[in-house]
């Protein structure tokens, strides 16, 4: 009896219709425009990648040093007397 109830619930000819999607909610953010700053400070520790030692070739004492150190230094000057 129950299996012919559930067969005659099956044959029913009422068309469903389709439901529609619920819509989902969204957030919605207002943006506004602001100066930021382009540096950060970190604390670090920096090193030189390059090392440069002047010593003389021959043998005797410095008297004078004729450049500044960081400056550039051509081939031509004299650095030492």
């Amino acid at each position: 009896m129950m299996m012919v109830s559930f067969v005659l619930m099956g044959c029913n000819d009422q068309s469903t219709q389709p439901t529609k999607p619920a819509i989902p909610e969204v957030g919605v953010y207002t943006v506004k425009e602001e100066i930021l700053p382009l540096t950060v400070d970190l604390p670090a520790r920096t090193a030189s990648y390059r090392v440069s030692q002047v010593r003389p070739q021959v043998d005797g004492i410095l008297e004078k040093r004729l450049f500044t150190e960081g400056s550039d230094v051509k081939k031509i000057n004299h650095c030492i007397k």
